[in-house]
Protein backbone atom coordinates (compact mmCIF):
# COMPACT_ATOMS: atom_id res chain seq x y z
CA UNK A 1 0.00 0.00 0.00
CA UNK A 2 1.26 3.24 -0.92
CA UNK A 3 0.64 6.20 1.12
CA UNK A 4 1.31 9.91 0.17
CA UNK A 5 2.25 12.72 3.12
CA UNK A 6 2.86 16.03 2.13
CA UNK A 7 6.13 17.74 4.09
CA UNK A 8 5.93 21.33 3.32
CA UNK A 9 9.47 23.24 3.11
CA UNK A 10 10.46 24.30 6.68
CA UNK A 11 7.97 21.13 8.24
CA UNK A 12 10.13 18.59 9.68
CA UNK A 13 9.13 14.21 8.98
CA UNK A 14 8.01 12.57 12.36
CA UNK A 15 10.34 9.99 13.89
CA UNK A 16 7.88 7.55 12.37
CA UNK A 17 8.17 9.28 9.40
CA UNK A 18 11.94 8.91 8.92
CA UNK A 19 11.85 5.27 10.25
CA UNK A 20 9.89 4.54 6.95
CA UNK A 21 11.87 6.30 4.93
CA UNK A 22 14.99 4.81 6.44
CA UNK A 23 13.36 1.16 5.65
CA UNK A 24 12.16 2.25 2.24
CA UNK A 25 15.27 3.17 0.96
CA UNK A 26 16.69 -0.20 1.84
CA UNK A 27 14.09 -2.20 -0.29
CA UNK A 28 15.06 -2.89 -3.98
CA UNK A 29 12.75 -0.95 -6.35
CA UNK A 30 10.11 -2.91 -8.56
CA UNK A 31 9.44 -2.15 -11.98
CA UNK A 32 6.44 -2.77 -14.23
CA UNK A 33 4.04 -1.67 -16.82
CA UNK A 34 2.68 0.75 -14.48
CA UNK A 35 5.62 2.22 -12.52
CA UNK A 36 8.98 1.09 -15.56
CA UNK A 37 12.40 1.93 -15.12
CA UNK A 38 13.10 5.41 -16.63
CA UNK A 39 16.50 6.73 -18.72
CA UNK A 40 18.61 8.92 -17.11
CA UNK A 41 16.77 11.14 -19.73
CA UNK A 42 13.53 11.26 -18.73
CA UNK A 43 14.32 11.51 -14.95
CA UNK A 44 15.97 14.75 -15.45
CA UNK A 45 12.93 15.46 -17.85
CA UNK A 46 10.77 14.71 -14.51
CA UNK A 47 13.09 16.32 -12.69
CA UNK A 48 13.33 19.70 -14.39
CA UNK A 49 9.67 19.70 -14.46
CA UNK A 50 9.32 19.51 -10.54
CA UNK A 51 11.61 22.18 -10.26
CA UNK A 52 9.57 24.55 -12.63
CA UNK A 53 6.11 23.46 -11.02
CA UNK A 54 7.92 24.56 -7.49
CA UNK A 55 9.13 27.77 -9.09
CA UNK A 56 8.27 30.72 -6.91
CA UNK A 57 8.30 33.97 -7.83
CA UNK A 58 9.58 36.65 -5.03
CA UNK A 59 7.27 39.28 -3.91
CA UNK A 60 6.35 42.08 -1.86
CA UNK A 61 3.32 42.13 0.32
CA UNK A 62 2.69 44.96 3.53
CA UNK A 63 1.10 42.99 6.29
CA UNK A 64 -0.33 44.68 9.70
CA UNK A 65 2.43 44.56 12.54
CA UNK A 66 -0.63 42.12 14.29
CA UNK A 67 -0.45 39.95 11.41
CA UNK A 68 3.46 39.86 11.30
CA UNK A 69 2.87 39.12 15.14
CA UNK A 70 0.85 35.88 14.34
CA UNK A 71 3.30 35.02 11.69
CA UNK A 72 6.40 35.01 13.73
CA UNK A 73 4.92 32.72 16.24
CA UNK A 74 5.01 30.25 13.78
CA UNK A 75 8.54 29.91 14.51
CA UNK A 76 11.22 29.60 11.41
CA UNK A 77 8.65 28.15 9.13
CA UNK A 78 6.78 31.12 8.99
CA UNK A 79 7.90 32.51 5.45
CA UNK A 80 6.44 28.62 4.10
CA UNK A 81 3.08 28.89 6.08
CA UNK A 82 2.14 32.16 5.06
CA UNK A 83 2.97 31.20 1.54
CA UNK A 84 0.73 28.11 2.15
CA UNK A 85 -2.01 30.15 3.78
CA UNK A 86 -1.96 32.45 0.48
CA UNK A 87 -2.23 29.15 -1.64
CA UNK A 88 -5.13 28.29 -0.01
CA UNK A 89 -6.95 31.33 0.10
CA UNK A 90 -5.93 31.86 -3.59
CA UNK A 91 -7.80 28.40 -4.38
CA UNK A 92 -10.83 29.46 -2.35
CA UNK A 93 -12.80 31.47 -4.34
CA UNK A 94 -15.18 32.45 -1.55
CA UNK A 95 -12.20 34.40 -0.23
CA UNK A 96 -11.52 35.79 -3.04
CA UNK A 97 -14.59 36.97 -3.36
CA UNK A 98 -14.78 38.79 0.19
CA UNK A 99 -11.00 40.17 -0.30
CA UNK A 100 -12.05 42.14 -3.88
CA UNK A 101 -15.19 43.67 -1.64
Amino acid sequence: MTVGVQIYKGQQPTDEQRLEIREAAKRTPFYDEDAPRLSIEQMQRYRQAAIDKRAKQLVTVELSRENMDKAYSFGEGYRAVLSRLLELAMDDQNLVKKAQL
